[in-house]
């Protein structure tokens, strides 16, 4: 990257020149005056050597200060270009650190790595390629332009492919000579790829292409993409770290389905969308039969892939845009948009016997596994959360005391509008 700094050629042809005079005068004056000796005429010749010496000395000086002032612009330029690096790289950080703490956007973050990788190392062009395992391939995701069509490289073909293959940073050119960079990879001189990993897991690979000096990259510059790719990796870390208590704070460990806050959110945001539009909204209350005796004879481990299956057939029976909840223990709740009471009763009765007609499976054991359901509606059931759940668990109460295994509807007397 960096070139020796030498002075033009006119700078230095007169100060040899001069030299060369300087010493031939003299050479001269002293042949002369040993074999004349003649004291006037060397006196004459020796201050004709003495003027030459001095306009060589002059000579010198000049071309002495001529090298002095380039150099010090060479020094001059290279500073300022070190500082205008320095600048970009702080820029760079900068721009990264921003990012980071303005969003927990997997796709944001992901593209400010490599528009920071380009900045930070001076870098004509910067692409961010994801790792498909599917594919065995890596896809251009940010660093190509919006309208650009999808841009992929099989692993260890190009720059970028080398580096997914051998989970390992390469430099073109450089030791080992990896392969140049490939369509879709630009075609430039010099190029350089990190991978890229979060929690332990190849997620691509960020590379950088064209140095903007016209130089190759070299180990500084591969140090600091490492390094910024490595802040990158740490902040995908905290995402996801993120996007995993966020759902842990809304959903179910066991089964993975809404928990009981959430339900309670979505039940309020339906039941106003219900009674803005007038229309209504079916909640379906559900209790496994006989749990206890689960527990018994399968042990905790036995109840759990009991209610892990409940929790599959139930969203299987549903619609998309049906909410299925885990209420607590062996309860759960469905919530069903535009759905009236008749409407309720048919999803529930289709949930009942997807329960009843399989046996689930254990360690090598079956049991046919029931449940007992109560159906409330707005606004026939009740005009409010509370009053429709409520209803609907007066309706399932009465479903087990009436032989379980069966469903029955909320009565409209629990209507309220508290």
């Amino acid at each position: 990257m960096g070139r020796t700094m030498r002075p033009p050629p006119s700078f230095t042809r007169p100060l040899a020149l001069a030299l060369a005079v300087s010493a031939g005068w003299l050479l001269v004056v002293a042949v002369i005056a040993t074999a004349a000796g003649d004291l006037e005429g060397i006196a004459v010749l020796a201050a004709v050597g003495a003027a030459m010496a001095a306009a060589c000395g002059v000579a010198t000086w000049r071309s002495a200060r001529r090298v002095e002032l380039w150099l010090g612009e060479q020094l001059h330029g290279t500073a300022r270009a070190l500082d205008r690096s320095q600048q970009a790289f702080r820029q760079a950080i900068t721009r990264l650190a921003e990012t980071l703490s303005a969003t927990h956007d997997r796709e944001k973050i992901l593209e400010a790595v490599s528009e920071t990788a380009q900045l930070g190392v001076g870098a004509q062009r910067g692409i961010f390629f994801e790792y498909v395992p599917g594919r065995k391939a890596l896809v251009a995701r940010s660093g190509v332009g919006p309208e650009a069509p999808e841009l992929s490289l099989p692993l260890g073909t190009g720059l970028a492919g080398k580096a997914a293959a051998d989970k390992a940073s390469v430099v073109y050119p450089g030791a080992g000579s990896p392969g140049a960079p490939v369509f879709p990879e630009p075609e430039v001189a010099t190029a350089m790829a990190v991978p890229f990993t979060s929690r332990g897991q190849f997620l691509g690979v960020v590379a950088v292409y064209g140095h903007t000096t016209g130089g190759s990259f070299g180990q500084d510059d591969l140090e600091t993409l490492t390094a910024l790719v490595a802040q990158a990796g740490t902040a995908v870390d905290n995402v996801s770290l993120h996007e995993e208590a966020q759902r842990l704070s809304i959903t179910d460990g066991l089964t993975g389905l809404w928990n009981r806050r959430q339900l309670d959110l979505r039940c309020q945001e339906e039941l106003e969308r219900a009674v803005r539009f007038g229309r209504p909204v079916g909640v379906v209350f559900c209790d496994v039969d006989l749990f206890k005796d689960v527990n018994t004879e399968w042990q905790h481990l036995g109840g759990d892939a009991v209610l892990v299956e409940v929790a599959n057939r139930l969203s299987a029976a549903t619609r998309e845009i049906d909410v299925v909840a885990r209420y607590g223990g062996e309860e759960f709740v469905l919530l069903l948009p535009e759905t009236d009471l008749v409407g309720s009763r048919t999803l529930a009765e289709k949930v009942r016997t997807a329960m009843c007609d399989e046996p689930v499976e254990h360690n090598g054991k079956t049991r046919t596994v029931t449940l007992s359901l109560g159906v409330a509606a707005y606004p026939h059931s009740g005009t409010s959360v509370r009053t429709l759940l409520a209803a609907a668990q007066e309706a399932l109460k009465r479903a087990k005391e009436n032989g379980r295994n069966r469903i029955e509807e909320a009565k409209p007397m629990m209507r309220s509008t508290g």
